[in-house]
């Protein structure tokens, strides 16, 4: 679990995974560098838990390498991510381990619930088609493909993998520290290059809070550059699959449109309309996504007609607050 300043939602965050039905477990907390009380609140969690144990005092610079440095404190056979701000259901981490040891999977996922904050509790989740009705394998192709920039399906990217250790370590694979966003996925991509075994299921057990503070759906230069050199560097590895390469390739032109389209928005900011017109003459195709802004701009004066109402999921996320927030 990797926290900068997120006091607010710390404590259920916490409390989700020690209360888990699967009790041998250990939560390893990093902070980077947080200026609120997040860091005193977790070291009193840990002296009420000691399968508790936080790290802090460094600032990292981002989730990347606070996840790194948490993965060199970890000890346990299989390695789960949550973030500070989220939950998740008390069955989870034992659905999970059971499921991955039943499938013989290296990798195993859940579905996403998605709420946020404030406002209705409509819940959306991550999963379509075959995926959100049976537990299905995943494999590269089909991956790369459900994490295209701005499109439409399953965004298997926001997903928060259980991942066995060894594949880790057998591969000397770790998170890419030039990535602010996007580096559950390049992770992800890497080991299922390496030949490991992914799994999914089709239970919303995790559920994945949004409010201002989020960073992970916010694209701005930065991140997108980081997401693009990450995707070249995937282009140039050796596979002997040529619908690998070539989701490889839809890819990197999807977030070379984002980068334009990224620079039509900050050129109609600043009012700049000929360097808004010479973008998208370099990339017309990025003329459907200028719907967008316009697109948030109503939901909020309207709500989101896109969600649906999950009254479970609903329910049980009550429950999981009042349970682990109070």
């Amino acid at each position: 679990m990797a926290n900068y300043n997120c006091e607010a939602y710390l404590k259920g965050a916490i409390r989700s995974v020690l209360n888990q039905t699967l009790a041998d477990i250990e939560l390893i907390l990093v902070d980077d560098g947080s200026s609120d009380g997040s860091v005193a609140l977790a070291e009193e969690l840990a002296r009420q838990d000691p399968r508790l144990r936080v790290f802090s005092g460094t600032r990292f610079g981002g989730p990347a390498p606070v996840r790194n440095h948490a993965l060199d404190q970890a000890r346990g056979e299989w390695i789960a991510i949550v973030d500070s701000d989220d939950l998740i259901a008390p069955q989870r981490l034992q659905h999970m381990l059971e499921a991955a040891i039943n499938t013989k999977a290296d990798i195993m996922i859940d579905d996403l619930a998605i709420f946020q904050n404030d406002g209705e509790p409509d819940i959306t989740t991550m999963l379509e088609g075959d995926l959100k009705d049976r537990p299905g394998r995943i494999m590269e192709c089909e991956y790369i493909k459900a994490n295209m920039l701005y499109g439409r399906g399953s965004q298997l990217g926001y997903a928060k993998p259980l991942i066995l250790r060894s594949c880790l370590d057998t591969n000397n694979i770790r998170y890419n520290e030039d990535m602010r966003i996007g580096e559950d996925y390049d992770l992800i991509v890497r080991l299922l290059s390496a030949g490991a075994r992914m799994m999914s299921l089709p239970e919303a057990m995790y559920f994945y809070r949004k409010h201002n503070r989020s960073i992970s759906h916010r694209l701005d230069a930065q991140s997108l550059d980081a997401l693009r050199a990450a995707a070249e560097a995937a282009m140039c590895q050796p596979t002997p699959h040529a619908e690998v390469t070539a989701a490889h390739a839809a890819r990197l032109k999807s977030i070379r449109r984002a980068i334009v389209f990224d620079g039509v928005i900050d050129a109609l900011k600043d009012r700049d309309i000929i360097r808004a017109l010479v973008l998208v003459r370099q990339d017309p195709s990025i003329l459907p996504l200028l719907r967008l802004p316009l697109l948030g701009k109503v939901q909020k004066m309207m709500g989101n007609p896109f969600a649906r109402r999950d009254e479970d999921l609903t329910n049980e996320l009550q429950k999981l607050r009042h349970q682990c927030e109070a």
